[in-house]
């Protein structure tokens, strides 16, 4: 930041129901979900954001199966998640909300974008029915690829090298997680990495954007004028 390089811990305080970061060298706080410092010193300043995965652990080994684990010493694996019981329950977070919208559930897993301060959210139940969804947002032309075994999905960019392509599932797996297929060329992708593993296209890669898996309740609160995809109206 500014020509410095900063470290990171977990400060153990809320905002707006998320987790804040701190950096050592100046105490500035940072929100996670905007990587932007909200107090401190850096008040203001913003992290680059860069795409990463939210995915489970069997799907991740299919695509990254030499993965290695980093396990703290001495210590056994933690192969249940604390929070399980609370992904389905009712509670939305120990503050109360903020920013009230009832397009969509509280609880409702969604993919959130931000492009050029404008945000959109892409719900799970949405992404579920379609699998693969062509969109443009932002002056962007965009493919949204969930994976319902997953629990996720990723945001590519879909003009490459000239041209804008038009994806969509294989027949019989509209949310699998293994592959699309692009109209134009019928090149066969990953639908998590965004690499064309078969066609005229193999070897190619589609630009991820940066993108953030968040319940409902937790992005309005940060971004209350973000749009919503609703499959039935095609937005």
């Amino acid at each position: 930041m500014d020509g410095r390089e900063l470290t990171f811990g977990v400060s153990g305080k809320l905002w707006k129901n998320s987790l804040i970061m701190y950096d050592r060298q100046t105490g500035s706080l940072w929100s996670h979900m905007t990587g932007e410092a909200v107090a401190g010193p850096l008040t203001g300043k913003r992290l680059k954001t860069y795409p990463a995965a939210m995915l489970t652990w069997g799907e991740w080994l299919k695509l990254r199966p030499a993965t290695l684990v980093l396990e703290k010493p001495g210590g056994g694996r933690g192969m249940r998640d604390p929070y399980e019981d609370y992904y389905y329950s009712a509670r939305t977070g120990i503050i109360p909300e903020k920013h009230r919208d009832n397009r969509l559930h509280p609880k409702t897993w969604i993919i959130g974008l931000v492009i050029a301060g404008r945000a959109k959210a892409y719900p799970f139940p949405a992404l579920d029915r379609t699998g693969v969804l062509n969109d443009r947002f932002g002056e962007r032309e965009l493919v949204v690829a969930y994976c319902k075994e997953a629990r996720s999905g990723a945001v590519f960019g879909r003009d490459l090298e000239g041209k804008v392509l038009t994806f969509g599932p294989e027949p019989g797996e509209e949310a699998s997680c293994r592959f699309m297929r692009d109209r134009e060329t019928g090149s066969r992708w990953q639908r998590l990495t965004g690499l064309a593993v078969e066609g005229t296209m193999m070897g190619k890669r589609l630009v991820q954007l940066p993108s953030t898996q968040s319940f409902w309740f937790g992005w309005k609160d940060y971004y209350p004028q973000s749009e919503v995809f609703f499959s039935s109206s095609g937005k």
